[in-house]
């Protein structure tokens, strides 16, 4: 119980210094006007309004909230370091592994409040242009919300591996691409039986890097598509396992880590 309270009072502490980031108010500011910019083409497009601004509105969504945690995220360990106020905190009973499932705990709560208001702005536009409600965003929205699970414990791990905010934004936001785009390296290989240097590469990137496409249902929800439950099921499987296995290895490495 002491353990729970610890990581409770961690998250709390960090939703609240993420909330007042000028960052989250920068990245709400430029999802809202993405989707205002799409409404307004929408509006001027015949017969697909309501596809433009759910295509355009969810890619804002998706983008925004990621480069929220690219750029909070990566900084958030080292803002600790800096103002050594990581001295206090682990000078009480608290673990190295509770002080990152802390952070990560509340950077993921305050993403989704983000996510959440972002999606009710989207909504708002899709029921004026349509006349109705659109449900099927918020399935998306789901969807989003276990991305963002693993992009955040990407950024506690990147934070626990390097040194620099740079580096570790740097290595987050590259992990999210090639996440996006896991599926195409197996273009490279020639054929399941292909044993060369290039194509073992492959497979072991296509299998190690997260693959993030599974989450990306944009394209069904636009077009009016509903992923089935066995897909739900696997993807949240599937989502909370990577982030659990980030998480661990962000704690074994962090507990190394020499402050002095």
């Amino acid at each position: 119980m002491r353990g729970l309270s610890a990581i409770a009072a961690l998250a709390v502490s960090t939703f609240r210094e993420l909330i007042r980031s000028k960052v989250l108010y920068t990245t709400i500011f430029f999802a809202f006007a993405v989707i205002a910019i799409a409404s307004c083409f929408g509006v001027g497009t015949i017969g697909d309004q309501g596809k433009i601004v759910k295509d355009f509105g969810l890619f804002a969504i998706s983008f925004g909230s990621t480069m929220f945690i690219v750029v909070s995220g990566a900084a958030l360990l080292n803002k600790e370091l800096q103002r050594k106020t990581i001295y206090n905190i682990l000078s009480k009973p608290v673990t190295r592994a509770q002080f990152l499932i802390g952070k990560f705990l509340g950077m993921f709560a305050t993403t989704a409040i983000m996510v959440g208001m972002m999606a009710i702005m989207l909504l708002a536009f899709c029921f004026i242009l349509e006349g109705s409600l659109d449900v099927l965003l918020l399935v998306g929205l789901v969807y989003m919300l276990l991305e963002i699970s693993v992009i955040c414990a990407a950024a506690i791990f990147f934070s626990a591996l390097v040194v620099t905010p740079l580096l570790s934004g740097f290595f987050t936001l590259a992990l999210f691409l090639c996440g996006r785009s896991a599926e195409y390296l197996l273009y490279f290989v020639k054929s399941p039986e292909d044993g060369s240097v290039l194509a073992t590469v492959m497979r072991c990137l296509y299998w190690g890097l997260p693959n993030l496409a599974q989450l990306n249902i944009s394209n069904l929800l636009v077009y009016g598509k509903t992923p089935t439950f066995d897909h739900l099921l696997f993807s949240l499987c599937y989502s909370v396992s990577y982030s659990c296995l980030l998480l661990l290895l962000a704690a074994m490495i962090f507990r190394k880590r020499d402050f002095n």
